[in-house]
């Protein structure tokens, strides 16, 4: 359970930081602010394995 908080809240950092960084590029709506936000969950939602796996790994050699 642990392993799943911190990857969602590093996932979160790491995908809401590159949103700043990149901005919405993600064509994924018309609508301005509903894309915004989709870009932001496309971002977190692409951290999010990568993440994961790392916090296992991580977390197995402790």
């Amino acid at each position: 359970m642990v392993a799943v908080v911190l990857s969602l809240v590093i996932a979160f950092l790491l995908g809401g930081s590159l949103w700043l960084i990149a901005g919405s590029r993600l064509p994924l709506n018309p609508d301005k602010d509903v894309n915004e936000v989709l870009n932001l969950v496309a971002y977190v939602g692409s951290a999010l394995v990568p993440v994961f796996l790392a916090v296992l790994f991580l977390l197995d050699r402790g």
